[in-house]
């Protein structure tokens, strides 16, 4: 169910759920969590062009707040599994 913001139209709710296997490479995870980051961007700079025509990060604080109220960022990461059958436990970030 969506409801509109004045002509922008407001996503219900949503989380996005991560959750890896134990095994993954840590730069597979975190060039999937760029491709998050890359298409929450994109749909902030689609509502800052179409109400703006400016891209997000051309935008002052208040707008980027009203962009952001828009498509918040809501990723929720679990504890990894083990999905691929190994005992294998996840690189630890540098």
């Amino acid at each position: 169910m969506s409801r509109f913001f004045g002509k922008m139209m407001v996503c219900k709710p949503h989380i996005i759920s991560l959750q890896n296997d134990r095994g993954t490479q840590y730069q597979a995870y975190i060039r999937v969590q760029n491709e998050l980051a890359a298409a929450y961007n994109e749909l902030r700079d689609e509502v800052a062009k179409q109400k703006w025509g400016k891209t997000f990060a051309e935008l002052d604080e208040k707008q980027q707040e009203a962009v952001q109220m828009i498509y918040p960022q809501k990723i929720s990461e679990a504890e990894p599994k083990n999905y691929g059958g190994g005992s294998k436990s996840a690189p630890a970030a540098n």
